[in-house]
């Protein structure tokens, strides 16, 4: 290989692949970069076998086609570092000499040939897309949910991102088991049912890449078990899980709920944070709370082995008392998602059974807690 190529562009899509990438100690090819010709322009890939993301840009000038594989830590700092607009990249004897008007480097390569045959060349042109989305859009989706699926890859049925659709509704669902987040957003069109689940650590990737780009256009492609998010220049990978999510719909359809706390979410949320301080360190209950409502008051109770608070708000308040132990931090995963100057509603039914939150009136955006055992 030898091409020139634009410094910074280069820079550019070293850091869209890299959002994908992890390292592996096992494998270490696939901590790397791939980087291969394609006629004129400059094909990169980047891997963690879960997910893939590939990207591409023109060269200057190809003067020798090839494909290498490396490291890509050492190369991105060092072009950060070049004053040059335009370098040479030089495949020799196994390196890469990268090259300027006033710097020379020499970089180690790996077997190309090593690298996993995962890159997908789907003429997406012949295909129609399942639904269209915007970037930003799909990124605020993806940050309003993730935190509530299993962080552990021991239970891969829930630590995903379930998205499925109905009619032109597209439903994201995650659960851990001590929480659910149900999200629906409406799109124009979706041309055929789907029911997929998205890896955790791709929507983790996705997020970290949508966020760091210009908002654009996203198609959405299901093939051969696999999913594609395709850009004008970027392509996004991934395999689905293929098992057996939880009946979220049973959870959702629970009408049992009969007491109702309502409560502005910025007001709720100073008041969590103020009692996060004390229990985010609890020893026999990390980031647990008391909470009595009674007679229209609601009182809050935290404690760790060397201080605690109280809390005690006047609140609109619908049904018989309840006193009920729940994780402070989940309830603010969730409320930081909401309009702060917007009403929130808690829904109860016993102190041992789950709590259903949302903003007022709504039922697009829904969040379900299971409560901590009660201590006397």
């Amino acid at each position: 290989m030898k091409i020139r190529i634009e410094r910074l562009e280069f820079l550019k899509r070293l850091r869209i692949i890299e959002k994908v990438i992890t390292e592996n100690k096992i494998r270490p090819i696939i901590s790397c970069a791939y980087v291969e010709t394609r006629g004129d322009k400059l094909f990169f890939c980047g891997t963690n076998l879960e997910s893939t993301i590939t990207t591409e840009m023109k060269c200057n000038e190809v003067e020798e086609e090839g494909k290498i594989v490396f490291q890509y830590q050492l190369v991105e700092e060092y072009l950060k570092e070049l004053k040059d607009e335009v370098v040479t990249f030089i495949e020799k004897d196994g390196n890469l000499l990268i090259e300027s008007s006033d710097s020379s480097s020499e970089f180690s390569l790996m077997d190309a040939s090593d690298f996993p045959k995962i890159l997908v060349d789907e003429n997406f042109s012949e295909k129609t897309e399942i639904f269209k989305i915007e970037s930003q859009e799909l990124a605020n989706i993806f940050e309003k949910v993730k935190y509530a699926a299993a962080l552990s890859s021991d239970n891969l049925a829930i630590n995903c991102v379930k998205m499925e659709n109905k009619k032109n509704k597209l439903k994201f669902i995650t659960t851990d088991t001590y929480r659910l987040v149900y999200l629906e957003k409406e799109l124009d069109e979706i041309t055929e049912d789907i029911e997929v689940s998205i890896p955790l650590n791709t929507v983790e990737s996705m997020t970290k890449l949508l966020r760091s780009i210009e908002n654009t256009e996203i198609k959405f492609y299901f093939i051969n078990k696999s999913i594609f998010f395709k850009m004008e220049d970027v392509l996004i990978i991934s395999r689905v899980i293929d098992m057996l999510f939880p009946n979220y719909k049973g959870i959702l359809k629970n009408n049992n709920y009969d007491k109702k706390l309502t409560i502005k979410a910025e007001v709720f949320m100073k008041m969590l944070k103020r009692i996060i301080i004390f229990v985010k360190n609890n020893s026999e209950s990390k980031y647990g709370a008391t909470f009595q409502l009674n007679n229209g008051e609601l009182k809050v109770n935290g404690v760790n082995e060397i201080a605690k608070i109280n809390e005690e708000l006047k609140v609109e308040y619908e049904g018989d008392n309840i006193r009920i132990a729940l994780n402070t931090k989940f309830l603010t995963d969730f409320i930081q998602n909401l309009d702060k100057d917007k009403e929130i509603t808690l829904e109860f039914i016993a102190s041992n059974n789950s709590v259903k939150i949302r903003e007022n009136q709504r039922e697009e955006y829904i969040y379900i807690l299971m409560p901590l055992a009660l201590k006397d």
